[in-house]
């Protein structure tokens, strides 16, 4: 009998694309509010410190960095669902797939929404923070797996 696979973990990744897919079909002018909003915030904490920071170029990077955590999330369930379920043999070629495939719609959905513009730094930002958010996950289920398998090994010794 054949094992029951645990497919429903791609659900998730699919609605964190949807959700990626969303707020590129927001228009510049939402958008930047958005991350000017964050901006601000961030900018009243740290003025609190003493330090005084140019709002245009802290902006400018509050939204890339914005890019690599969502894409960095992505990686993270991405390789997480492709520990427990992988869509195909190759883990290698499900990782890839997403790594290429998802930043190119994003910036491609960006190339026709008003005000937006598609950049191909910002695919090398969001791929970066895929491979980021994965090699975090990675790093967790080696550790996960280190913490029960020595508990099993002690077990049994």
């Amino acid at each position: 009998m054949k094992p029951r696979r645990h497919w429903w973990v791609w659900i998730f990744v699919g609605l964190y694309i949807w959700m990626i897919f969303r707020n590129s079909l927001m228009i510049a002018e939402t958008s930047s509010a958005l991350s000017a909003n964050v901006a601000y915030r961030l900018i009243a904490i740290i003025n609190r410190y003493g330090f005084y920071i140019d709002f245009y170029t802290f902006h400018h990077y509050v939204r890339k960095l914005a890019h690599f955590a969502e894409f960095a999330g992505l990686g993270f369930l991405v390789t997480m669902a492709m520990h427990i379920c992988p869509l195909f043999k190759s883990r290698f070629l499900n990782f890839v797939l997403f790594l290429i495939a998802i930043p190119a719609i994003d910036e491609t959905i960006q190339r026709y929404v008003d005000g937006r513009s598609s950049q191909y730094f910002d695919m090398l930002i969001d791929g970066g923070g895929f491979l980021f958010g994965g090699l975090v996950c990675y790093i967790l289920i080696l550790i996960i797996r280190d913490i029960f398998f020595r508990k099993k090994k002690e077990k049994t010794a």
